[in-house]
């Protein structure tokens, strides 16, 4: 019988990982390689991927990899992907530049193969035809994508906002979209983020006036923090700059990195002898420059972290300056940012959120976008996706209360690892799989397994014993006493004598522990860990972790 299955790895019921798998018979393409900052990040983590080893099982069936756009959520992750899954790739101009230093990073450029599309291109992929569909967004160079499958179409929508005058680039091409919803949409795979916020989000070009009054008001420096990757906000940021005869200079790796690739495509034009190098612009006067820079998520090696605590290359934020923080806060982030606040008053800056002026507006679908892109598409079953549990629930019980035609039975929630089955007879969850993410750590590029994280987080809130037991080796009887030592665990004193009693606990353990239980070294140390680990949970209610260490001699 035929059927669709989708199968989300990640970015379902989360922000971040955005991965999908669309199989069709034994075909497979993969939407989306995203990456992470998971909650684990004390524990040495720094990013998270999904966990690609889920798609072994479907590895002949793996045909191409589809990204819809270059936000680190969608292609973070592709090195990890492709190091496991040579696929092909297809991507629009600015996202697969954006890739290819990714791939350069890990020593991959060269063995990938990248298929550069336009929108309105059709690709055919084996039983897979896809259109892609102009999307307008906060970054540039944006698809929706038409799926076209033997037993219907599905509409992947990435991250979108209808946006009628984006500062570069055309509007969402509704055109398009509306010719698939003629000829019939089986499925809407529809971005979930801002499900929960009213009517339209503003356009890109809405950020304008509040730039013009700050740069005309401003006496000082201006420093400007955004995502280095919000390519509309920077074109602002320029033209503003050149309205009001400042110069501009990028400070941030990843900000400098962007503006020049998007620069180098032609998506963003930057004004004729505008833009200046750090050493020129430490010699302009205070109100005749303004800095973009990275950081506006409280990154704490980031520029704007750095010039707040007067380490970034002899320079630092001055009073007279003042810091707009064009980005919204990033759940998660929140305690960084309030840190980064202080520490920029704390220096005399004045500092100017989006929460006092319109200087951000959001890159993704309000609850009327996402009814514009319902009633265009009119598809006969609408999944949420891209977004926490609590915002897809949003977003449906918005479909069902205001768009004619939807119920329970077809706006449907799934979770990572669900299979969702669409078949003649209808739409149906019909497996399951618990996905735990792996971990990276970013410096040696390196993934970080689960159980690592997990034993590094009792570390962490729990501390460690290490016990170490010396016993003859031919009649496995204790030699010495039981060794003891604790790291950071709470309720154990060296002087309150549990230490003691710890120890003549392990002892009568020992004693009468057979000898023939020793010739299995690995099972003796679980024997004598779980003994001390009851012991010290009985007696402070702590669950360390223990190392058990058996020394014959």
């Amino acid at each position: 019988m035929e059927k669709i299955e989708i199968i989300p790895l990640g970015g379902i019921g989360e922000f971040g990982m955005n991965c999908m798998g669309i199989r069709y018979g034994d075909e497979m393409i993969v939407v989306d390689a995203g990456m992470g900052f998971p909650e684990e990040t004390p524990f040495g983590v720094d990013i998270s991927i999904p966990n690609f080893d889920f798609l072994e099982e479907y590895r002949d069936d793996l045909t191409a990899l589809i990204l819809t756009h270059g936000h680190e959520d969608h292609i973070g992750a592709l090195p990890y992907f492709l190091k496991k899954f040579n696929l092909p790739v297809y991507g629009s101009r600015f996202t697969l530049a954006l890739a290819e230093k990714r791939l350069e990073e890990h020593d991959l450029l060269d063995s990938v193969l990248l298929h550069r599309v336009e929108a309105n291109d059709v690709v055919e992929i084996g039983s897979f035809k896809i259109e892609f569909i102009h999307a307008s967004h906060s970054l540039v160079d944006c698809f929706s994508l038409a799926i076209k499958t033997p037993i219907g179409t599905l509409i992947h929508t990435g991250d979108y906002k209808i946006d009628d005058q984006p500062v570069i680039g055309k509007p969402y091409d509704l055109k398009t979209l509306a010719k698939y919803g003629d000829e019939g949409v089986l499925v809407l795979l529809s971005d979930s983020t801002n499900a929960t916020v009213a009517g339209r989000t503003p356009s890109e070009q809405a950020v304008i006036p509040a730039f013009e009054e700050i740069f005309a008001q401003a006496a000082g420096r201006i420093f400007v923090a955004t995502f280095s990757s919000s390519m509309h906000r920077l074109q602002v940021a320029f033209d503003v700059a050149k309205a009001f005869d400042k110069k501009v200079c990028v400070l941030g790796r990843s900000m400098e990195k962007n503006v020049e690739i998007a620069a180098e495509h032609g998506l963003l034009v930057i004004p004729y002898n505008t833009l200046v190098a750090l050493g020129e612009s430490r010699g302009l006067p205070d109100d005749e420059i303004v800095y973009l820079v990275t950081g506006s998520q409280g990154e704490s090696r980031a520029a704007l972290a750095n010039l707040a605590n007067g380490s970034y290359k002899g320079m630092e934020i001055e009073k007279g300056d003042t810091v707009l923080l064009s980005a919204r806060i990033i759940p998660g982030n929140e305690r960084a940012i309030s840190q980064l606040i202080g520490n920029l008053y704390k220096r005399g800056a004045n500092i100017i959120e989006e929460k006092r002026r319109l200087i951000h507006v959001s890159g993704h679908a309000s609850q009327e976008d996402i009814r514009i892109m319902t009633e265009t598409a009119r598809p006969k079953y609408v999944v949420p996706i891209h977004g926490e549990y609590w915002m897809l629930f949003r977003h449906k019980e918005f479909i069902k209360n205001h768009i004619e035609g939807y119920s329970d039975e077809n706006v449907i929630l799934i979770e990572n690892g669900d299979t969702l089955e669409i078949d003649e007879f209808g739409a149906r969850i019909s497996a399951h799989s618990d996905l735990e993410k792996t971990f990276i750590d970013q410096a040696a590029l390196d993934e970080i397994d689960y159980d690592i994280v997990r034993e590094r987080k009792k570390l962490g809130f729990s501390g460690m014993i290490s016990l170490v037991v010396t016993i003859d080796k031919d009649t496995k009887q204790l030699k010495q006493e039981p060794q003891i030592t604790v790291q950071g665990v709470a309720g154990i004193d060296p002087l309150n004598g549990l230490l003691e009693t710890a120890r003549e606990s392990i002892a009568d353990a020992v004693a009468a522990m057979k000898r023939e239980e020793f010739i299995n070294k690995n099972g003796a140390k679980e024997s004598l860990r779980v003994h001390l680990k009851r012991f010290i949970q009985k007696e402070t209610g702590t669950k360390p972790v223990i190392v058990p260490t058996i020394v014959e001699v």
